[in-house]
């Protein structure tokens, strides 16, 4: 009886409150890029009252397009703290791309399907696995925008609509406004050539004179915030990268272990197929061209333009939720087979779930134990992070040096700077590197012997880690099992945990 009441959007609820709980039991249980930016976000809160984050970190006004968790956690964590707030946008980059998937389902059709659900198995994947919280937030909105797109009519007034929804959306993230103008071109394409446009002629003065206006307001800011790409490494990965794209093919489904997501993902493409051959599912009006549309862009897109890595993983989530919101159940859709793939999302949606808690948990214990060794560190220490071994490198210990300027207002040469209102003082340039690779030990001899070089740029400079036992006050070494030490160099240990070891840089006393 109570399954019989049950309604697309109860279970919508249930999912979200779900993260909630996981997010509240481990608030900093995603890696990678979001303790940067939690960081950053942090000091935008907390500089213009904290002496010692002003020795080093400063504000200053730019056009950047990547600012979704800056718009809310420095205002927030006023009020539940900076852990606690930037939970909050997490919960928000998990839920609201399923969230708007199913109201793609109900303009599409009338009604959210039970279909559309599935869009929820993209909760856990690539993009949150990497910590690109601002984008997937954002890709969320820019699915609701693109909801609202379609359901008004191109005429003025969805022109006056949407030209502060675009400066807003691009102000949040770049990308995801570029997701949603390729959206509402496709749509448009799709509609003249069904003949719901007019003449040629009428067509493209619409697009000229009604549509491009519509999205002005975000390709300006867009265009200025170009200026300051220069300071961006251009360097960060091939524009094409045939192996990272084939990895991007698990992407919607990728959080942390790539067996669980080659399960799910291929479960759910031979669903699809499944259902697409037997005719149980049959797409909306237009939404079959929009969905090969979207096929095209995800197949095309490179993985690093201007500089910003990963954009080969953008965009296979939002591909499954619009194929999921674009179909609608067909008679031919009989209850067997309508209970046995209730039975199969039920069981994929366990297993996404179980691994999300899993990872989440141990990132979150990760972060409790060096929050815990930072502890014996001096309040604005500078920080400079080693690595045992490549293999170190992982979801928790890429970015997680970036917990010391919470935790201790200390100085680390990473911060990402490049995609924010914070930048560093003047006299700290020389010891910064935004998406600074952390050293390895082999190189400390290296860098050790050469002595401090001025920015070439006045942003960063790529020898932030010279003369380190005079330049920095403190090396944060991450362990391999071979439970690599320092002892051969001019430090000493302050603390350890069982992956983590803090030196001071001599002299010790």
């Amino acid at each position: 009886m109570i399954l019989s009441r049950l309604k697309p959007w109860h279970v919508a609820i249930g999912f979200a409150a779900l993260i909630a709980v996981f997010l509240a039991l481990w608030p900093l249980g995603v890696g990678r890029d979001y303790m940067n930016h939690l960081a950053r976000t942090y000091i935008q809160a907390n500089l213009g009252s904290d002496a010692v984050l002003q020795q080093y970190y400063a504000v200053s006004f730019d056009f950047i397009p990547d600012l979704t968790m800056d718009l809310i956690v420095p205002w927030l964590s006023q009020w539940v703290g900076i852990y606690a707030a930037g939970a909050f946008t997490v919960w928000l980059a998990f839920i609201l791309p399923p969230l708007a998937g199913l109201a793609l389902a109900k303009t599409l059709h009338g009604r959210v399907t039970w279909v559309s659900l599935l869009g929820f198995l993209t909760m856990f994947n690539a993009n949150m696995d990497w910590g690109f919280i601002n984008y997937t937030a954002s890709s969320g909105l820019a699915l609701f925008a693109f909801v609202l797109w379609i359901r008004m009519a191109p005429t003025w007034r969805r022109t006056l609509v949407f030209f502060p929804i675009g400066l807003a959306l691009v102000i949040n993230h770049a990308i995801a406004f570029l997701m949603l103008g390729f959206l509402a071109l496709a749509w448009e394409m799709i509609s003249f050539a069904r003949g719901e446009r007019g003449t040629l002629s009428r067509f493209i003065r619409q697009c000229l004179f009604i549509d491009l206006p519509a999205m002005l307001g975000g390709l300006v800011f867009l265009g200025l915030s170009m200026q300051s790409a220069a300071d961006l490494p251009q360097d960060v990965a091939p524009l094409y990268h045939i192996g990272q794209k084939a990895s991007s093919l698990f992407a919607a489904t990728q959080f942390g272990h790539i067996l669980i997501a080659l399960v799910v993902s291929l479960s759910v493409v031979a669903f699809f197929w499944l259902a697409l051959k037997h005719r149980w599912l049959a797409f909306a009006d237009k939404a079959g061209w929009l969905c090969a549309a979207f096929l095209g862009l995800v197949i095309l897109m490179p993985t690093a333009i201007f500089g910003i890595w990963g954009l080969h993983l953008r965009f296979t989530a939002p591909l499954l939720i619009i194929v999921a919101a674009s179909v609608v159940p067909t008679l031919a859709f009989t209850s067997r087979a309508r209970q046995i793939s209730l039975a199969g999302f039920a069981a994929l949606a366990a297993l996404s779930l179980t691994n999300g808690a899993a990872q989440m948990a141990q990132i979150d214990r990760d972060a409790d134990e060096l929050r815990t060794l930072l502890a014996d560190l001096p309040q604005g220490a500078k920080v400079l992070t080693v690595f045992a071994a490549p293999e170190v490198d992982s979801v928790f210990t890429s970015q997680a040096s970036t917990l010391a300027v919470i935790e201790r207002g200390a100085f680390v040469p990473n911060l990402f700077t490049n995609t924010s209102p914070v930048n560093v003082a003047p006299n700290m340039v020389d010891l910064h590197m935004p998406q600074a690779l952390p050293l390895l030990i082999g190189e400390l001899d290296h860098w050790a012997a050469k002595s401090r070089q001025a920015s070439a740029n006045g942003y960063w400079s790529q020898s932030f880690a010279s003369d380190w036992p005079e330049q920095w006050d403190y090396l944060l070494l991450f362990k391999d099992e071979f439970a690599v030490d320092l002892d051969a160099q001019p430090v000493c240990a302050v603390s350890a945990t069982p992956k983590i070891i803090l030196y001071k840089t001599e002299p010790c006393a």
